[in-house]
């Protein structure tokens, strides 16, 4: 299993995490981009890829597919066999949650990570690989109950766009949903999830709250979160 989760900043705040993925893929391949919870009227696709290719060109990533909802549902699983790695970018977490649920992508994206592919979230993109998404603010226009992801960070929930004046929010909403613990990140910090650690990557960093003693604990780049 690797990882690379984004608080959600812009592709300076990423750099360092960009990098990291861009040298766990097999440049000879292509990268499968999957930019669906964006907003398509202020950021149409051709944008996104535009963008992503900015990102990832100078770190060596040249071969970019991006896939629509209709790519999801229609293309056999064996087309993912084509790619080096997965990036899933941000946007209404609700609305793509509930895309991967309706076109049946979601087990076919947890396949991909337990064989080792390296999958990369970027702000909803990463929340639909905790525990839960309910910690996202986004608008729930489609009414979702289950609120339950693909809790493939050793049973975290994350906040993403974290910063300190969301503390009483975050104890509150953990409070709520009963979370004992919750990793928050800005939008300059990243995580690496792989089978045996979680580390922080910069140069931002990461905040582990714990509703049991009130504590909010500080990692800075580099330190592993345990």
């Amino acid at each position: 299993m690797k990882l690379f989760l984004s608080g959600g900043g812009s592709e300076f705040d990423s750099l360092e995490l960009d990098k990291e993925f861009a040298s766990s893929l097999d440049k000879s391949k292509t990268l499968l981009y999957i930019p669906i919870a964006i907003n398509k009227i202020k950021h149409p696709f051709p944008v996104c890829l535009k963008w992503l290719s900015h990102a990832f060109n100078p770190l060596g990533v040249t071969k970019i597919e991006l896939w629509t909802e209709k790519d999801l549902l229609e293309k056999p699983e064996s087309e993912l066999q084509r790619f080096s790695g997965v990036y899933i970018g941000g946007g209404n977490t609700f609305y793509l949650l509930d895309v991967l649920r309706e076109t049946n992508f979601l087990p076919k994206l947890l396949k991909l990570i337990e064989s080792g592919v390296p999958v990369y979230g970027g702000s909803a993109g990463a929340l639909i690989l905790s525990k839960s998404i309910v910690t996202a603010k986004d608008e729930n226009k489609i009414g979702m109950t289950d609120f339950s992801a693909l809790n493939k960070i050793y049973g975290f929930s994350l906040v993403v766009h974290f910063r300190q004046s969301l503390n009483l929010w975050v104890f509150d909403l953990m409070k709520k949903f009963s979370f004992n613990k919750l990793i928050a990140l800005p939008q300059d910090c990243g995580l690496i999830v792989d089978n045996s650690s979680i580390k922080v990557v910069g140069p931002g960093s990461a905040f582990l709250f714990s509703v049991d003693s009130s504590e909010i604990k500080e990692f800075k780049p580099g330190q592993l979160i345990k």
